[in-house]
């Protein structure tokens, strides 16, 4: 959501409106000044307060009880049907619920809530102008012998699956020109919107971060990284029709 960590390198902050989005702006910031609709679609209300949540947008005070953070997974099927989705959605799933493909869950839960929501939007009156990018957060465990690339003092993780479903998609397995990582997502909304990037707008972690506790990284600057050139913006997945 905002493209850095801020120095954060465990799982132990979280609760409603913990940042503040005056100098840790996010996404959402962005999409709001310029007047692009957007919407978090939730698969259900997990404990915020003690840290059983993806929906990690409302761990900023300004969302923290934006209406707009908590939509519920049946509006998106209705959206979708009566073709009202908003400009830019979120779709989060549940881990503490057992609805994704984490252990203990069944995986075939969450592949199918995949392919239920991935043919609402195939369905929808927006299909032809539309782009459904699937992102997962951890490798599932498999092992991986290539370095990743070392892109800002942090360096990238190990890779993760990723999918672009639209009909403007490439068919195939598309190698990107560019490095991708879950920055990536951002900087294809912002380009796609002509948005500043995040990087232009929060500087509290351009020469350093905190350190301790939670904050275990010796220092290091964070800032956002969708200003960087090297990442990939995921625009070359895709065919796009001039004019």
């Amino acid at each position: 959501m905002s493209g850095t960590s801020g120095g954060i390198t465990t799982n132990g902050l979280w609760g409603y409106g913990i940042f503040d989005s005056g100098p840790w702006p996010i996404i959402l910031d962005l999409l709001d000044q310029a007047d692009v609709s957007w919407k978090i679609y939730y698969i259900g209300s997990d404990g915020v307060e003690v840290g059983d949540t993806d929906n990690v947008a409302v761990f900023w005070s300004k969302y923290a009880h934006d209406p707009r953070t908590t939509g519920s997974i049946d509006e998106y099927y209705e959206d979708c049907a009566r073709g009202t989705l908003p400009n830019v959605s979120w779709i989060i799933p549940s881990y503490s619920m057992q609805f994704d493909e984490h252990p203990p869950a069944d995986v075939g839960i969450g592949m199918g809530f995949q392919r239920q929501t991935i043919e609402a939007l195939q369905g929808s009156p927006h299909w032809g102008k539309s782009a459904f990018l699937l992102t997962y957060d951890e490798h599932g465990g498999f092992f991986d012998h290539v370095p990743p690339p070392q892109v800002d003092a942090y360096g990238l993780g190990v890779r993760v699956p990723s999918w672009a479903i639209s009909p403007h998609a490439k068919r195939g397995v598309v190698t990107s020109r560019r490095p991708a990582d879950h920055v990536s997502t951002l900087k294809f909304i912002e380009r796609l919107w002509g948005l500043p990037t995040l990087a232009s707008r929060n500087h509290t972690f351009d020469t350093s971060t905190p350190t301790g506790g939670n904050y275990q990284t010796g220092g290091k600057p964070a800032p956002p990284r969708d200003g960087l050139e090297s990442l990939s913006d995921l625009f070359d997945l895709f065919h796009f029709e001039h004019g």
